[in-house]
C-alpha cells in the first residue's frame, strides 16, 4: 500500500513538471481569461510556457479588479508605454535594485513615499526645487547621510 502511494505521488509530481513544460493550453483557461487574453488567442500556443502562465496570473489579477482599478492601471501603463526606451531601462534597473533590498529597507521605501505624497502639492515642489538646486556633490553627501543615519518614526 506505501509503495501504491509513494508512486501516485511521484506520477502526479512528474504530471505537474510536465504540464509547466508545456505551458497553458488556450481550452485550458477559462472564459474570463480567453476574454482579457483574447488578443493572445492566435499566438497563444508558440509563447513560452513561463510567459503563458505569467499571462494567464494576470489576467485572473484583473478580472478581480473594480473598476476603478482597472482605469488606474490603464492609465500607469499607458504612461510606460510613453516614456522613452532609456528611462524604462532605468525604471526597470533601479526596481531590480529595489528588490535585492531587505524587506525591512523596501518597507521604509514605500512608507518614505507614501508620506511624500500624502504632503501638499506645493510642499512637494519646493522639495523638489531645492533637491534640483543641489550640486551633484550635495546631492551625493544628502544620500549618504539619509543612509548612515538611524532609522526613525515617521516625521510628517
Amino acid at each position: 500500500m506505501k509503495a501504491k502511494l509513494v508512486f501516485a505521488i511521484a506520477a502526479l509530481t512528474l504530471a505537474g513538471f510536465a504540464t509547466a513544460d508545456e505551458g497553458i493550453a488556450w481550452e485550458d483557461l477559462n472564459k474570463e481569461q480567453q476574454h482579457v487574453l483574447s488578443s493572445f488567442s492566435e499566438t497563444w500556443s508558440s509563447l513560452a510556457p513561463a510567459r503563458q502562465e505569467t499571462l494567464s496570473h494576470g489576467a485572473d489579477r484583473w478580472t478581480k479588479m473594480a473598476p476603478g482599478q482597472r482605469d488606474a492601471a490603464q492609465q500607469r501603463f499607458q504612461q510606460w508605454r510613453n516614456l522613452p526606451p532609456a528611462r524604462r531601462d532605468m525604471v526597470r534597473n533601479r526596481y531590480q535594485q529595489f528588490r535585492k533590498l531587505p524587506e525591512d529597507e523596501q518597507k521604509r521605501l514605500r512608507e518614505n513615499v507614501q508620506r511624500f505624497q500624502r504632503m501638499p502639492a506645493e510642499r512637494r515642489q519646493q522639495l523638489r526645487d531645492r533637491y534640483r538646486d543641489l550640486s551633484p556633490e550635495q546631492r551625493q553627501r544628502m544620500r549618504e547621510r539619509m543612509t548612515d543615519r538611524p532609522r526613525q518614526g515617521a516625521r510628517d
